[in-house]
């Protein structure tokens, strides 16, 4: 009777943990999301952007562009890429906001929005005037778009391309890049 008791408990003991482990995990993961840090495994890709390491991940970043400004509130990402000179074409531009839409959805965990904008200063005016501006949601980025963009070359993106990515082209930049 003795060890039927024994066998008893450790099976109720096994069955409560089974169910009660995985909610205490669960709760855990809850809490770090409502803080806005969660690491997860995604192939290697596990960067959690905060305030603390902002300007050190995306100062890593291979961008031929330079980053003008940057801001990180509630999974939104805001990046500004300033274009100086005249030596640029859209092809280029293009490949910039590639790798920064890559980097927000590909390698981050905890981007849900990338505001991205590509601005070029006046200097006639000393006011940075905007080019390109893109508002990409992680629930409707694709890497087929993403691909797209990437390859598009000197040619005017397409109008699937804008709507997916919610790109809009300024009067300034179809004039001096598109249509000069």
């Amino acid at each position: 009777m003795n060890k039927v008791w024994w066998v008893g408990a450790v099976l109720l003991l096994t069955a409560t943990s089974a169910v009660i482990l995985p909610k205490v995990a669960d709760m855990d993961s809850t809490l770090q999301q409502r803080n806005g840090a969660v690491e997860t495994f995604t192939g290697g890709h596990n960067t959690v952007l905060d305030n603390d390491n902002l300007v050190d991940v995306l100062g890593a970043l291979p961008l031929t562009l330079s980053i003008d400004s940057v801001g990180w509130e509630d999974h939104v990402l805001s990046l500004d890429l300033k274009v100086s000179g005249n030596d640029h074409e859209p092809q280029e531009l293009y490949r910039n906001m590639a790798q920064a839409i890559s980097f927000a959805f590909q390698e981050t965990s905890n981007v849900d929005q990338l505001l991205l904008r590509i601005v070029v200063m006046d200097k006639w005016l000393d006011s940075r005037r905007l080019l390109l501006a893109g508002d990409i949601r992680r629930t409707e980025w694709s890497a087929e778009l993403q691909n797209e963009l990437q390859s598009a070359g000197n040619l005017p993106i397409s109008e699937r391309l804008k709507t997916g990515f919610r790109i809009s082209e300024t009067e300034l930049w179809k004039k001096q890049f598109i249509y000069p």
